[in-house]
């Protein structure tokens, strides 16, 4: 029971570590020259001090590969820690709140390439109302992540647990998944009961899980379920008690055809005149009682 050996091992004070000679990420054989130590949760990813009694997978990636990680790690951390409409979650306690300040200020959005604290956006809509005039109202949001960024750092964390899950301890290495890596979306806490989200969680609930963890104080999390006939895995991260990302990698015949019976979002379309409009769609929060995105018979 592998959920079991890693809750195990969280209440332990212990991490898993491997002995690897290719790198997790890329499967490039490692040398003393580039070779590098690699927590698949980053230390600084979540809040400071959150993973010191908790279990991580630590494992061999080759330095191209770890630094561009911690890369992808730097603002995306910084903006996962903000807080949603001028409010922290109720998991962050004050010092949370505070390393969240600290990285807001010291991180770089790199889709603003400002400060993670001074890159919110405004966006101003005007709507024409038929013989009353115009509509004008502000629409504001914090910082915001590039899906891509987001996605790449998803796959990464992923691939190295799965070369955790495929690790031959004869060969001293792990495999990559057959198939390819498909995003399905990205969602704020505050719209995790989108029908989509939904929808996935009840596709993939009834699937054998691969890995199911949670470490970091809950501020980090991760289930990977496999397909019962076909090579397809399911896959949900969540970082931060902030942002939830899934997905599937393997089969992506199998995993389009799972993905068609989603949805659909409900979308409002406005009409602005001169061929402009707008959409917007209503966030859904979750249910605590219709959260089974991590749950195991």
């Amino acid at each position: 029971n592998l959920a079991a050996s890693l809750a195990s091992s969280a209440s332990t004070n212990r991490v898993t570590r491997l002995d690897n000679v290719t790198c997790s990420y890329c499967g490039t054989h490692l040398n003393k020259v580039n070779k590098s130590l690699e927590h698949t949760v980053g230390r600084r990813f979540v809040p400071r001090g959150k993973l010191n009694a908790n279990w991580n997978l630590l494992l061999y990636a080759c330095q191209h590969c770890n630094n561009a990680k911690a890369d992808l790690e730097n603002d995306i951390s910084a903006i996962t820690l903000q807080p949603d409409f001028d409010r922290h979650h109720d998991e962050y306690d004050a010092n949370v709140i505070k390393d969240a300040q600290r990285k807001g200020r010291n991180a770089v959005s790199r889709k603003t390439r400002k400060p993670v604290q001074e890159s919110g956006e405004r966006l101003r809509l005007s709507i024409p109302l038929e013989n009353i005039g115009q509509l004008d109202f502000d629409l504001t949001a914090g910082p915001q992540i590039q899906e891509d960024r987001a996605f790449n750092l998803a796959r990464l964390q992923l691939t190295a647990f799965f070369y955790f899950l495929t690790f031959q301890n004869t060969e001293k290495r792990g495999y990559p998944w057959k198939g390819e890596f498909m995003s399905v979306m990205m969602a704020r806490r505050s719209d995790w009961g989108n029908a989509i989200m939904m929808d996935f969680m009840r596709a993939v609930r009834p699937w054998d899980y691969r890995l199911n963890c949670t470490t970091a104080e809950g501020f980090f999390r991760v289930c990977i379920r496999r397909h019962p006939t076909e090579e397809l895995w399911s896959w949900v991260v969540e970082w931060n008690v902030s942002i939830r990302l899934i997905g599937f990698f393997g089969c992506s015949n199998t995993a389009q055809s799972v993905v068609d019976s989603f949805g659909p979002l409900k979308v409002q379309h406005y009409d602005l005149g001169g061929g402009d409009w707008a959409q917007y769609r209503t966030e859904v929060p979750l249910d605590p009682a219709d959260d089974v995105a991590f749950d195991v018979d």
